[in-house]
């Protein structure tokens, strides 16, 4: 499973260093390392189940080894998966590396006669790619609440017939990724995008990802106090910077 091989890849890299700060937001994870890096992923507080507590582990994650955390991404416990996640891009996602910057939908190569396919309901980039191709497949776990997508069940019929592909990170923390990738044989580009994107490209040329178009955070004393008061995607903007890598 690329999940398993991903954790054996950055696991060397933990140099014993520790967890200083977790916080667990509505909209998003972030974990802290002592030397002050941060990683983000997606927090699904819909499929945290309704019992009172979440986690057991609460109150007793800092101080931690990042190593002991990070194989918290195989975890059927979406929290627990999203906290392994966030630690994995705290030690890749790191702000002193010059990292690529511009647009996704440019950095896309998307002709008229291209198919597209996205896995996740991506509206903004969505809208610029409806200027390039209007041969586009997107999937949702939930596509009733929005007309024209299509259920995730049907990726193995029309994920194949796509050109260039863009994937949703959250598909690590869901545990999705393998399938999604095993119906992509025939894309000549495939992205991972979004803040729970770990920025590794030497390890995703294995899973023959052409492009990580993920975030790196500046700020970590602002993106903890966004984090910890339910913000988003756009309420992070100030605290972190959009990157791209190619691989």
């Amino acid at each position: 499973m690329l999940i398993d091989d991903l954790i054996e890849y950055v696991l060397p890299q933990t140099s014993g260093k520790t967890i200083k700060d977790v916080r667990a937001g509505l909209g998003y994870t972030c974990v802290q390392l002592e030397d002050g890096s941060c990683g983000l992923a997606y927090t699904f507080r819909n499929q945290l189940g309704n019992c009172c507590g979440t986690m057991n582990d609460a109150g007793n994650l800092i101080g931690r080894s990042g190593a002991e955390i990070i194989p918290w991404t195989r975890s059927s416990n979406r929290l627990m998966a999203a906290i392994g996640l966030a630690t994995i891009n705290a030690f890749l996602n790191r702000p002193e590396v010059d990292w690529e910057t511009g647009n996704i939908t440019s950095a896309l190569d998307v002709g008229p006669a291209d198919t597209f396919g996205m896995v996740g309901d991506f509206r903004p980039i969505l809208n610029d790619i409806r200027n390039k191709t209007s041969n586009i497949y997107v999937f949702e776990q939930d596509p009733a609440k929005i007309i024209g997508l299509y259920p995730e069940d049907s990726m193995p019929q029309f994920l194949p017939k796509c050109d260039v592909v863009v994937i949703t990170a959250t598909s690590i923390i869901n545990h999705t990724i393998d399938a999604v990738l095993a119906n992509c044989q025939n894309a000549r580009e495939i992205c991972l995008l979004g803040p729970s994107t770990p920025l590794c490209p030497e390890f995703f040329k294995l899973a023959n990802v052409t492009l990580l178009a993920g975030t790196v955070v500046m700020n970590p004393e602002l993106i903890l106090q966004i984090v910890s008061q339910g913000g988003g995607t756009m309420t992070m903007k100030p605290a972190v910077k959009q990157v791209l890598a190619r691989v």
